[in-house]
């Protein structure tokens, strides 16, 4: 296999590792703007959870702290898995700049081979 196609090739895998990882961040930036999303719900409900609405019996009482419990269960897992996606966020950001960074320094190296033969040829020392 000549040096050019050697380059190709490895340029070719690069990029598609480029896209690959560009997918993933936007998979990631997705779930976290949904995660996001359920959390600005919660939290609504459980500011709104607090109003009185006038007496209540103990069942009820029994009942609606039993949902207040849930929800803050529930704002607190919200809040964990969006802490977890925003550290996903960040990893895939990095590998992203990675494997970009490794596309421009094979096609850079592509480039100054060709250069480099190019002068040779123009020079006529092969």
């Amino acid at each position: 296999m000549n040096p050019d196609a050697t380059l190709d090739r490895l340029i070719r895998v690069r990029e598609v590792r480029a896209r690959l990882a560009l997918a993933a961040l936007g998979r990631v930036e997705s779930r976290r703007r949904s995660e996001a999303a359920l959390d600005g719900r919660v939290q609504a409900l459980l500011a709104g959870s607090g109003s009185n609405i006038g007496r209540v019996d103990a069942n009820a009482a029994n009942a609606r702290a039993a949902a207040d419990a849930m929800l803050g269960r529930l704002a607190d897992d919200v809040a964990r898995r969006l802490a977890v996606t925003g550290g996903e966020q960040q990893q895939l950001a990095d590998a992203l700049a990675r494997a970009r960074a490794a596309v421009d320094a094979a096609v850079n190296r592509r480039a100054d081979r060709r250069a480099d033969r190019r002068a040779d040829w123009e020079t006529g020392h092969d």
